[in-house]
């Protein structure tokens, strides 16, 4: 009888272990919006260096205050607009381009939402909301 017992309570043991292990490991892969604080200009240069490869080497410029506020950026052409003040939209008007600064467990990715681009940046200090 009490083997049965004992059995029975490492089976629930293990599975609690597994559970748990497993727990973890979801927690690890979880993607989040991430931000960047104040401070973060050497996360900024590195940012654009690697916006203007995914580019094709355009430089683009960009805010210094960039994924501060969001952890959205998007790249567009401006808008045309007339003497009086009117956008005049163009029939090849192209898309915005997004990236987006994530952080997934301990290190901060950069990916373009259009494409399969994402890059481990050397920084660690972004955060999650």
């Amino acid at each position: 009888m009490n083997k049965v017992l004992l059995r029975e309570k490492k089976v629930v043991l293990t599975s609690i272990i597994a559970f748990a292990l497993s727990a973890c490991a979801m927690q690890a892969d979880k993607i989040e919006k991430a931000f960047l604080p104040a401070d973060s200009q050497q996360a900024r240069t590195e940012i654009i260096e690697l916006i203007s490869k995914s580019l094709g080497g355009k430089n683009v410029p960009i805010a210094t205050n960039v994924f501060q506020e969001s952890s959205r950026l998007l790249i567009g052409t401006a808008p045309v607009t007339s003497p009086q003040g009117i956008k005049i939209v163009n029939a090849d008007q192209k898309q915005a381009i997004i990236f987006e600064l994530v952080k997934q467990g301990e290190n901060c990715l950069l990916q373009r939402i259009n494409t399969t681009q994402k890059w481990q940046l050397k920084t660690k200090r972004c955060f999650t909301p």
